[in-house]
């Protein structure tokens, strides 16, 4: 046998069902996912088949959705995917969460208000190795987190005396070409303080593998997406959304009606062409998942069902937002 045209296509057809750079060629990771025994194909199956019971039973006729560990967010209109696009993720010390919300708002050119565990972790050692950091990067500080917190100027604070565990400082990004949040943010409160955002990094999209986040969604094409969720809102068209992303005015524009955002986490799922896709595991959630239900299947003789599943939902869904589901959705 000889590695010619056909076994190419071949090869490049596996990379795609399996989220890799679609090139022909039998590189590591793409030698790597071929060495997956069929065993261990339907164990993730198996994990993915027991996280559709988990789903909302109505995720909404409009709704995004995000598959983190294919790092790409769908739009759904009337049950049909009218946009799909790349997203950055968090990565596996700062996971996003699967979670449940609705989007009422967008923040055009928006601050960054830093979160802290940013600024202890991430900012500080950049402001200890450059004392201009903040200056060049737009930061302005704070005394504190109160609505009245003065403004300080960062060259009078001794920041050697500043640490991890020592940080009283609010840091706040105005709107500018190098704010993180980019021009817009997209906000669907809740208790993790998760949305999804344009970004200055737009090389990392070009990556195959993108959790590089703190745990909040980036998303490619931010004005398409700020277009389609104000396609109702006359006043509001791609001329004039990206007029106020070239003034650098902040703005916040509600939408009339809410839109559900789902973060979801998919190992494994059926495309629209009816071909099986899977995905790597970016945090290791399917060996607990797995754990769990073959626990489950060894206490079936001797306890209630539901205390099973609640066992499952512990040990798979270390954090999880929004609601479970009696029965799935088609993908």
């Amino acid at each position: 046998h000889k590695f010619d045209t056909a076994v190419a296509f071949g090869v490049a057809a596996f990379q795609r069902r399996h989220g890799l750079k679609p090139d022909g060629k039998v590189g590591k990771q793409t030698l790597s996912a071929l060495n997956v025994r069929v065993q261990d194909r339907i164990a993730t199956l198996r994990a993915n088949m027991e996280r559709w019971r988990w789903v909302p039973a109505d995720l909404g006729s409009h709704y995004l959705r995000v598959n983190i560990p294919a790092f790409e967010l769908e739009a759904v209109y009337a049950g049909q995917v009218v946009k799909t696009m790349r997203v950055v993720v968090g990565r596996p010390k700062r996971p996003t969460p699967v979670l449940s919300g609705r989007m009422t708002y967008l923040e055009l050119n928006p601050y960054w208000h830093i979160p802290p565990r940013i600024a202890r972790k991430d900012i500080l050692p950049h402001i200890h190795s450059d004392p201009d950091y903040l200056l060049k990067k737009g930061i302005r500080v704070f005394s504190d987190w109160t609505a009245n917190a003065r403004e300080l100027d960062p060259q009078t604070i001794d920041w050697t005396q500043v640490s991890e565990r020592v940080f009283p400082y609010k840091l706040r990004q105005d709107p500018a070409a190098s704010n993180a949040l980019g021009q817009v943010k997209f906000m669907f409160p809740n208790k993790h303080s998760i949305y999804l955002h344009d970004t200055p990094a737009k090389g990392l999209f070009q990556k195959q593998k993108r959790s590089f986040s703190s745990g909040c969604v980036r998303v490619a094409d931010p004005q398409d997406l700020a277009a389609l969720l104000l396609t109702d809102q006359q006043a509001w068209d791609r001329a004039r959304i990206g007029d106020t992303f070239a003034s650098r005015e902040h703005k916040v524009v509600r939408l009339r009606q809410p839109m559900p955002v789902h973060l979801q986490y998919w190992t494994a799922w059926v495309d629209a062409g009816g071909r099986v896709q899977f995905r790597e595991d970016i945090y290791q959630r399917d060996r607990a998942l797995l754990k769990a239900l073959d626990l489950r299947r060894l206490r079936l003789a001797s306890c209630p069902p539901a205390s099973g599943a609640e066992s499952i939902k512990a040990a798979a869904r270390p954090v999880v937002g929004g609601k479970l589901a009696r029965s799935p959705q088609a993908s």
